[in-house]
C-alpha cells in the first residue's frame, strides 16, 4: 500500500515530463540497440547489482539455512537472530545514503568489496564459533556490507543512463544480473555439500567482492551531479553561484580548445601554402 500510495503521489522529474511531450510517440528501443549504444553503463550495471544480490541472497536466504543444517541451531533460534540483524539494517541503509550523498557513492562500494574480501573469512569464522555473540557479531559484518551497497543502488544505478532509455536498461540489467545473482543459494549448498568445507560461502563472498572491485573502478561518481540529461538544478545562492561558476570554466576551457585548433589548422594551412605557392 505505501508503495502504492508513492507510486501515484509522486510527481515526474522536469526533465522526464519534458522528454515525454516532446515526443508524439515513445520512443522504442530494442535491447541490442540499448547495449549496443550503452554497453559500459550496462556492465557497470550488472556488476553492481550481482555484488549487492549476491551478498543480499548470502545474508538472507543462505546464512539461516546454514546456521539451521550445518551448524546445529534450531530454526527458530536462527529466524531470531537473522531478523535482529535485519532491524539493525533498517536504521543503517538511511544513513550510508544520507552518507553517500555527503561523501560521495564510489567510497562506499569500494569499502563494501573490501570488506567482502578481507573479512567475510572472519565472518564465517565467527558464526562457526557456537558463541552467540560471536555469531551475532559475525552477522552483523555481513549486514554492514551489505548495507554498504544497498544504501547507494537506489542514488546510483538510475544515474547510469540517460532519461529516454533510464527505465528500459535498468530493467533489462537488473532482471538478468538477478537471475545470475539468484543462483547464490544453490551454489553455495552445491558447494559446501561437495567439498564438505563450512567455509565456502566465506569463499564465494570473496569472488563477489573481487568483481565489485573490478566494477567499481570503472563506476563514474555521480554524487551531487545531475542525472545524466538532466539540466543542474540549484537549491539555494550558493549552489547557483557555484554552478554558473562552473559554466564559465567550461566554456573558457571549450574556446581555448577551440582556440588550439583553429591555430593547430592555420599552421597545416600555412605549411601547404608553403609547399605549394600555386594555391593561393
Amino acid at each position: 500500500m505505501i508503495g502504492l500510495y508513492l507510486r501515484h503521489a509522486l510527481d515526474e522529474t522536469p526533465t522526464f515530463q519534458q522528454h515525454s511531450e516532446s515526443q508524439e510517440k515513445p520512443q522504442k528501443l530494442s535491447i541490442q540497440q540499448v547495449f549496443k549504444q550503452h554497453s559500459r553503463s550496462l556492465f557497470i550495471c550488472m556488476g553492481l547489482v550481482i555484488c549487492t544480490n549476491v551478498s543480499y541472497y548470502m545474508l538472507l536466504t543462505y546464512v539461516p539455512s546454514y546456521l539451521t543444517h550445518n551448524l546445529g541451531y534450531s530454526e527458530s533460534h536462527g529466524v531470531l537472530i537473522i531478523i535482529a540483524v535485519m532491524m539493525g539494517m533498517l536504521f543503517v541503509q538511511p544513513m550510508i545514503g544520507w552518507l553517500s550523498d555527503r561523501w560521495e557513492r564510489r567510497p562506499f562500494i569500494f569499502m563494501d568489496s573490501f570488506m567482502l574480501i578481507f573479512l567475510s573469512y572472519p565472518a564465517f569464522l565467527l558464526l562457526n564459533s557456537h558463541v552467540i555473540i560471536l555469531v551475532f557479531l559475525g552477522l552483523l559484518i555481513l549486514a554492514l556490507s551489505l548495507n554498504m551497497l544497498i544504501g547507494v543502488m537506489a542514488s546510483t544505478l538510475p544515474a547510469l543512463f540517460p532519461t529516454a532509455i533510464r527505465y528500459s536498461a535498468l530493467a533489462s540489467a537488473f532482471n538478468i544480473s538477478v537471475v545470475i545473482a539468484g543462483l547464490t543459494p544453490t551454489l553455495t549448498v552445491a558447494l559446501v555439500e561437495t567439498t564438505q568445507n563450512l567455509m565456502m560461502p566465506a569463499y564465494y563472498l570473496m569472488l563477489c567482492g573481487m568483481f565489485g572491485l573490478a566494477t567499481a573502478f570503472y563506476l563514474r561518481e555521480t554524487a551531487n551531479k545531475p542525472l545524466t540529461g538532466a539540466a543542474p538544478l540549484a537549491t539555494c545562492e550558493a549552489e547557483a553561484q557555484e554552478l554558473l561558476e562552473q559554466f564559465h570554466d567550461h566554456i573558457e576551457q571549450k574556446i581555448d580548445i577551440l582556440d588550439q585548433k583553429i591555430g593547430h589548422l592555420q599552421r597545416k594551412h600555412q605549411n601547404l601554402a608553403d609547399q605549394h605557392p600555386k594555391i593561393n
